[in-house]
This record gives C-alpha cells, sequence and structure tokens, in this order.
C-alpha cells in the first residue's frame, strides 16, 4: 500500500513537470507572423487584418506589415487604412485577394499656382481568406506603383488624409512596438495572386526616382483619383500641414489640374445651433 501510494505520488510530480516544459516550448518557438496588428476600416466586407508578417529580404517574400514597412517604406498605419478604404476595388481573377487603389502626389507651388510634379499611383492587395484564427489573412503588401521605396511623404500625405475615427481599435499593438519578422511560418499557404507585387527586391544603393527630392516648397495631395495637373495654391491653403512648408491632402481618384479656389475654400459654410436653422 505504502509503495503504491509513494508511486502515485511521484507519478503526480512528473506529469505537472513534462506539461509544464511542453507548454512554455510552445509560445517560444511560435511564429509571430499571424499575430494582428489592426484591424482597418475596409471597402470590403468587414474590416481587413494588418498582421505582423514578415519580410525575408534574402528571398524577396513576405506579406503584411513587415513587407509594406521594411520593402516598400510605407510606415503608418493609417496610410494602409486610407488605401484600404478605397472604393476602387478588384478582385485578382478567381481569387481571395483583392486589389485597392489610389494616389498621392506632390505640387511644388509657384506665383500662386501648383503644378503637380511627382504622382504614385498605390496599391493595396488584401486576401479574405479566412485563417484558423477565424480572422482574413488580410494586408499582403502595398506599394508605389514603379518604385520599390515609396519616398517618405506618401505615408505622411495617406495617414494625413485617413480620417477615421482616432481611438485605437481593443489589442491594437503601436507601430513602435510593431515586431520585426523576417521568418516565414511553417505552415504559411500563400496563394498565387499574392506572389506578385510588380517590384524588384530593395537595392539600398539606388538613387532616388526623378521628383522625389524636396526643397521645403512642395504640397502634397493624395486621391482616389489620378490627381489634376496644377491647383492654385490659395485652393491647398486648408490642407492639414505636415513638417516644414508641407501641405498634406489626400483623395481616392486622380486629382483634377485646376480647381477654383472657392471651391476649396468658401464652397460650405457649416453652422451649429440649438433652435432649428433657417
Amino acid at each position: 500500500m505504502g509503495a503504491v501510494a509513494t508511486t502515485a505520488v511521484l507519478g503526480a510530480l512528473v506529469v505537472p513537470a513534462a506539461a509544464t516544459t511542453s507548454s512554455e516550448a510552445g509560445p517560444a518557438a511560435a511564429n509571430p507572423a499571424y499575430k494582428i496588428l489592426k484591424h482597418l476600416d475596409y471597402s470590403g466586407p468587414g474590416k481587413a487584418s494588418l498582421r505582423v508578417g514578415y519580410y525575408d529580404r534574402a528571398r524577396d517574400k513576405g506579406f503584411g506589415w513587415n513587407k509594406v514597412k521594411k520593402k516598400h517604406n510605407i510606415t503608418k498605419y493609417s496610410a494602409v487604412e486610407y488605401i484600404a478604404k478605397s472604393p476602387n476595388r478588384n478582385r485578382v481573377g478567381n481569387t481571395t485577394t483583392y486589389h485597392m487603389t489610389g494616389y498621392a502626389g506632390k505640387y511644388r507651388c509657384r506665383n500662386g499656382v501648383c503644378t503637380l510634379v511627382k504622382q504614385y499611383k498605390m496599391i493595396l492587395s488584401v486576401n479574405e481568406k479566412v485563417q484558423r484564427d477565424g480572422q482574413d489573412k488580410g494586408v499582403i503588401t502595398m506599394y508605389c506603383v514603379g518604385v520599390v521605396r515609396c519616398p517618405n511623404w506618401v505615408s505622411t500625405a495617406l495617414a494625413k488624409e485617413n480620417r477615421s475615427v482616432a481611438a485605437a481599435d481593443e489589442g491594437t499593438v503601436a507601430e513602435q512596438d510593431a515586431p520585426d519578422n523576417s521568418e516565414a511560418p511553417e505552415d504559411e499557404v500563400v496563394d498565387e495572386a499574392d506572389t506578385a507585387d510588380e517590384n524588384t527586391p530593395v537595392d539600398p544603393s539606388a538613387p532616388a526616382a526623378w521628383g522625389d527630392a524636396s526643397d521645403g516648397t512642395e504640397v502634397y495631395l493624395s486621391s482616389y483619383e489620378p490627381l489634376v495637373n496644377s491647383v492654385s495654391s490659395t485652393a491647398l491653403s486648408a490642407a492639414p500641414t505636415g513638417s516644414g512648408n508641407e501641405k498634406l491632402a489626400a483623395a481616392y481618384s486622380p486629382l483634377k489640374w485646376t480647381v477654383p479656389a472657392s471651391t476649396a475654400e468658401d464652397r460650405y459654410r457649416y453652422v451649429g445651433s440649438y433652435s432649428r436653422l433657417r
């Protein structure tokens, strides 16, 4: 009887120890790629998941925030969310991947007229396939068509124009706290529609593209349609300001070449009252 009791007690002590070792090894070995950083407002059904993802520079492969940031230099969640809300949403073939598009542009102002000197078409790729956690795979990549790394002003312009509610979703991870990750998940299934982003691997020695250099006199606009070639500087005076002399704005369509100042400055007047307005 005593021997049996002793064996039972030892067994009780051994089993939890083995379980503890196993449970500790699991999280330590888990890849963080599928962790959701933020649920983005989205022009498709529900919200789009922005996951940690990964970017393997040597193989030029990845998805999620790490690819968006480390390969394409999009550095603000709200810049991604602005394009995620674009009404220009197109399915890629017969897949669960969709592309949203928008535009970011730079104007240089002289003598009251601002001329478009640079414009990038933005493409955001979102895969709506549901994963094991019950959420979509979400953002695959976002980039400026024609270049690998978007200039810094693109993120700032898109983010300033994103007029989403400022309150963060529960569980949102701040941009500065988002982990870096270069490891692909062992169980990752890559859809063919998510393997190309029209860009080549990053070349850190590549010179800035024409029109990307700044001298402090630029005005930046974004749109869901192509931007116009010129606009009066007065019409841009109400645009959100960035650093220095920059003025930032965004839209889902290309901007028009010219816009009368009156349409931007005095088209509407807003009045609040406790009595019915006349």
